[in-house]
């Protein structure tokens, strides 16, 4: 996923994600930290579960933090 940084400094965000199997059940919620993206740059995470989910999987930012 990327993370645009719309502010006119860098910035660090922590993004809480949910991940759901194919009938909308919650299986899984990690956190990914963005150490710092430049002021009006982007950065590219990858969100990866420590568990092993099977089947078709999607994952969801539910609420940004930017610090």
């Amino acid at each position: 996923m990327n993370v645009v940084n719309h502010d006119s400094k860098a910035r660090r965000y922590t993004l809480p994600i949910k991940f759901k199997d194919q009938s909308g059940n919650l299986v899984d919620v990690i956190s990914v930290d963005v150490l710092e993206v430049a002021a009006g740059g982007t950065a590219n995470v990858t969100a990866r579960s420590n568990r092993n989910l099977t089947g078709t999987v999607t994952a969801e930012v539910s609420k940004a933090v930017r610090y």
